[in-house]
């Protein structure tokens, strides 16, 4: 096999910048959702090897007529709104409409929670090689796109440009925003509305934001979608006047009686809202910044899942809170995708304190320390 020319490994390396990991959305808890599988044609293909390829022989699928390079069937998945920590999986068809093979160089994602093996398969002329390929949501809620840019080798051992693959998915909970997250960077403004909708059509009721009464469009009454007004105004100039950015929230937290979503987190971006990574270089890197446990009994505990990046052969050593309400026990850690630790850490609240807390929990660690935030309610 022909290496591949340094103008083109500089072509698959610029691509890679393209489309990444986000970090535009916020945390909430991490499960497995259903795995959703999309494009995955029957066939009269050969034996599923481990790594879930499936060759597809020419006659067994429809080549699109006016093809004339290797095209993905489908090149864009849409996993449309998912559970926030959802692992998906998508078979897409690298159909190969020509009369020669084509062999795959290079699969490359552009975020290791993208996983696809099929370096070296061979996709036959008229035919075409089913891939697997997993998205792993993060513990955020807000939109999530990644994509792996593919590199092919003629039969006469030339290296072409392949079909880049885009993924995408919006995490969010039984109850969602509209928009995904508050824009209030200059120009905007620092006022506006936010739609609160039950994904499950269930009528429901805002009982807070950010632990005060909600300023809602009428009517206020039990309905499947709430119109909810904000002015960011009053915090920005308390942050200006005060030299601290602390004081201005970096979320919008909304409670509600759904009995799926009783609380929700919603990014602002602001100035004053900046992240720890956005303003410096951290120690540690999460795949979310706030994590939900949701409601939780006086004295009670809830647990969240969070994955570390750029973590392997590092070891969490304990996590605190320096909230005097709650405690925060490390319970396990396990490898996950890539150089990813996935963590799991329960807080239990400690006293008679009731409604919605967003507390930060500190992560002590072998390559260092960082602090996170949890949010959740007591009732």
């Amino acid at each position: 096999m022909n290496p591949i020319p340094s103008i083109l490994s500089s072509f698959v390396l610029l691509q890679l910048l393209l489309i990444g990991c986000d970090d535009s959305s916020t945390t909430g808890p991490a499960a497995n959702a259903p795995t959703a599988t999309t494009g995955s044609p029957s066939s009269a293909a050969a034996p599923v090897p481990p790594s879930g390829v499936r060759i597809i022989a020419p006659g067994a699928l429809e080549v699109r007529p006016d093809a004339a390079a290797v095209y993905g069937d489908p090149a864009d998945v849409d996993f449309g709104f998912v559970k926030p920590g959802s692992k998906l999986t998508a078979d897409v068809v690298l159909v190969n409409p020509l009369e020669s093979p084509m062999t795959i160089v290079q699969a490359v994602p552009t975020c290791q929670c993208t996983t696809v093996e099929v370096t070296g398969e061979t996709i036959p002329p008229g035919g075409g090689i089913a891939i697997p390929i997993t998205l792993q949501v993060p513990s955020t809620t807000g939109k999530k796109q990644a994509a792996v840019n593919t590199v092919l080798q003629t039969a006469d051992g030339r290296n072409v440009r392949g079909p880049r693959l885009t993924l995408t998915a919006v995490a969010a909970y039984a109850v969602r925003t509209t928009p995904l997250y508050i824009d209030a960077l200059p120009p905007n403004p620092t006022t506006g509305n936010v739609a609160v909708a039950a994904t499950d059509g269930r009528a429901f009721r805002v009982l807070s934001v950010n632990g005060r009464p909600p300023v809602l469009l009428p009517p206020d009454q039990p309905l499947p979608q709430h119109v909810v007004q904000y002015d960011l105004g009053p915090a920005a100039t308390q942050a200006e006047q005060s030299g601290r950015s602390d004081v201005f929230p970096k979320w919008m937290i909304f409670e509600t009686d759904h009995p799926e979503a009783p609380v929700i987190e919603m990014r602002i971006r602001h100035p004053f809202s900046k992240l720890p990574h956005q303003t410096r270089n951290v120690a540690l890197q999460f795949d979310g910044n706030i994590a939900n446990i949701g409601a939780i009994p006086a004295g009670g505990t809830g647990t969240f899942d969070i994955e570390l990046k750029q973590f392997a052969g590092k070891l969490v050593t304990s996590v605190r809170t320096t909230n005097p309400d709650f405690r925060a026990d490390l319970v396990e850690q396990a490898e996950g995708a890539g150089d990813r630790v996935r963590v799991k850490v329960a807080v239990t609240n400690l006293g008679d304190r009731e409604g919605v807390f967003m507390i930060p929990v500190d992560f002590e660690t072998t390559a260092g320390s960082e602090a996170m935030y949890v949010t959740g309610v007591v009732r």
